[in-house]
């Protein structure tokens, strides 16, 4: 036990004090305080005063009978509650103070403090060459996916890692899509180039880690039906805060086909109500781009900030509805949103077609690409930085596919 470590009731005590001034509401107050009464009983039931980390996962373990975290299903949301509680705990009594939100549930916290102290040091350098927050955070994620890989076997010393512990973690991702192995062996190939160019180990590792080769454009981007994307407007109940922001969102994407971390970051700024249209850098091209403010979007837009927007001091046009209000993260990609309303339609779910924020904005280019727009035209209100990245459209439209086909003839098939 650290000496000026608090007895855990006093850390309880600390946490329900910010839980109320960081604006919760009543009944997550509640919530957490009778998860946190809990905990104490059990720390009393085991006579210990201060907080246990071995202690608080066999209460974890025994009286809610969650065994890992990362196997939780969405349904599972109070157990959730419970887990971010038990980190609250934690981190208050180990001195890092409370954090905005707790916290990611898919991931396994580093256990080795030399670990911890390498992705600290990995990360800062990714800031200070300039990347950028959401680069940083994801390199860092798949950083600590590969050490905590390394620390189920025992292997606790950065300086030991070797050809085996990379090729063996290669071989773990086998069986995952091409794209998902590609965008997670990048960042440790970067990473492990770090480590021997920072003198943490004697061995350039990176070498050993191969490149995956994916084709581009393979895909046929998921689109809607038109009156499928009516129904899920229309199924959006405009007369609350949340209904009201959600339908200028999905408006935005779909009419206007704008990112959705675009959207996450649009700032009153960004909207020229004189001129009637909305302008901003994008995150993914860095190109300026000039979008009309249609006339539904405007006004979804204006019943949104009057009647249902938080009173906040914020720069954002779009917040949470819960505290602490403030804009969405980068790495939130609305999903979650859409899939609400989606299930309140009765439109049929296809295993393989993809149903995000994304593909309403493929619905659009292929709007575009059956008027039979340029691909000059559709790149640049898609914001893309060249019209080739618009050629993808044409395999989603059937009649301009049919226009391409080639005769028995032509095909030097006749008479076969």
């Amino acid at each position: 036990m650290n000496e000026s470590q608090k007895p855990i009731v006093e850390i309880v005590a600390e946490l329900e004090k910010q839980l109320f001034a960081r604006g919760q509401s009543p009944n997550a107050i509640s919530q957490y305080h009778y998860i946190f009464q809990v905990f104490l009983a059990f720390f009393r039931s085991h006579h210990e005063t201060y907080f246990s980390e071995e202690l608080m996962k066999l209460c974890l373990q025994e009286h809610y009978g969650i065994e890992d975290a990362q196997r939780l299903s969405r349904r599972q949301s109070y157990k959730k509650k419970v887990i971010r509680a038990s980190r609250m705990v934690e981190d208050m009594a180990n001195g890092r103070g409370f954090a905005d939100r707790y916290y990611d549930l898919t991931e396994t916290p580093l256990l080795t403090d030399e670990f911890n102290a390498v992705i600290i040091a990995f990360s800062t350098h990714l800031n200070e060459i300039g990347r950028s927050q959401k680069t940083v955070n994801s390199y860092q994620r798949y950083a600590s996916r590969f050490l905590n890989f390394v620390e189920q076997s025992e292997k606790l010393i950065i300086e030991k890692l070797s050809v085996n512990d990379v090729r063996s973690y290669i071989a773990s991702l086998s069986g995952m899509n091409k794209v998902t192995v590609k965008s997670t062996i990048g960042p440790v190939r970067i990473f492990l180039r770090y480590l021997y160019l920072h003198r943490f180990t004697t061995q350039d590792l990176s070498q050993f880690v191969t490149a995956v080769k994916t084709r581009t454009q393979t895909k046929i981007p998921s689109v809607w039906e038109k009156n499928d994307v009516l129904k899920l407007l229309s199924v959006i109940d405009r007369g609350n805060p949340s209904g009201k922001r959600d339908y200028a969102i999905i408006l935005l994407v779909a009419r206007l086909g704008i990112r959705v971390k675009d959207v996450n970051n649009l700032k009153f700024e960004n909207i020229d109500w004189e001129k009637k249209c909305i302008n901003f850098v994008q995150s993914k091209t860095h190109h300026f781009i000039c979008l009309p403010l249609l006339k539904d979007v405007g006004w979804a837009l204006i019943d949104y900030i009057q009647n249902g927007r938080p009173n906040i001091d914020s720069p954002f046009v779009f917040l949470t509805h819960t505290p602490p209000f403030k804009n969405y993260s980068d790495e939130n990609h609305l999903h979650a949103t859409i899939s609400k309303y989606l299930q309140m339609t009765d439109i049929q779910n296809q295993p393989k077609k993809k149903c995000g924020m994304h593909s309403l904005r493929h619905t659009l280019a292929n709007r575009l690409q059956e008027n039979r727009e340029t691909l000059h035209t559709i790149s640049s209100a898609m914001g893309h930085s060249s019209p080739d990245s618009a050629s993808v459209y044409i395999k989603t439209d059937i009649d301009l596919l049919r226009e391409c086909s080639l005769s028995l003839s032509e095909a030097g098939l006749w008479g076969l």
